[in-house]
């Protein structure tokens, strides 16, 4: 379906044969022939017999999926100032409010945020197609925050990402995902805030949020 779309099949319907398909994409000719029938029956091409060919067009569900493509490739690359998930609000453990609330991470988080956050974290389970975002968003600087001893204690090194949060009726604008170094959930984040987010944003478990993460303003 690239292919096609690089031939300018996204824009107009362009003659091709099974022959010159196989050849560019390094496959036999039942090979191809196979891939355009299968393309067609999922609704991402029309085809029409022709002279030497076919003439395919690719439709607006083929565009979606190489859209998401290019969209999946700009979070690889880091080509993408910004980035939206959707997630799911859910009870955490109170670990994330016992952490930050650390003198260590508390002081730093002041002099790169520029506010001091509420003790305690807004935690979000992504919904299953967010979850590749999680890695583009820690392949981006970020605001590094040091790890240190405290009480007998070992607190690890964490990365913080400026963010917004926002549901159906209201947003906060000054929040930051927080993710430590070391972490057991994948498809959970941390938001941290000012202000306590569950009071401002009338929420409660289950209700869903999305979080516009700015990779861009380090």
């Amino acid at each position: 379906m690239k292919f096609i779309a690089l031939q300018g099949g996204t824009r107009h319907p362009i003659h091709i044969s099974s022959i010159n398909l196989s050849k560019n994409l390094g496959v036999s000719q039942q090979s191809a022939s196979r891939y355009l029938i299968e393309l067609v029956e999922k609704g991402y091409l029309e085809r029409r017999l022709a002279q030497g060919g076919q003439v395919v067009t690719v439709l607006n569900k083929g565009i979606s999926v190489l859209r998401k493509e290019f969209s999946d490739y700009n979070l690889i690359f880091g080509t993408q100032k910004e980035i939206e998930m959707k997630g799911t609000l859910e009870t955490g453990l109170g670990e994330g409010g016992y952490y930050i609330s650390k003198k260590g991470y508390m002081d730093q988080f002041q002099k790169k945020l520029k506010w001091k956050p509420y003790e305690g974290t807004f935690n979000l389970r992504l919904h299953d197609d967010e979850v590749p975002k999680i890695e583009a968003m820690k392949a981006a600087e970020g605001f590094l925050i040091e790890g240190f001893e405290q009480e007998g204690r070992t607190f690890g090194k964490a990365w913080v990402f400026k963010c917004s949060l926002k549901n159906e009726k209201r947003i906060v604008k000054e929040c930051a995902i927080i993710s430590p170094k070391r972490t057991h959930y994948r498809r959970v984040v941390e938001v941290i805030s000012p202000i306590f987010l569950r009071d401002k944003l009338k929420a409660k478990d289950g209700d869903v949020f999305t979080i516009k993460v700015d990779l861009g303003d380090v």
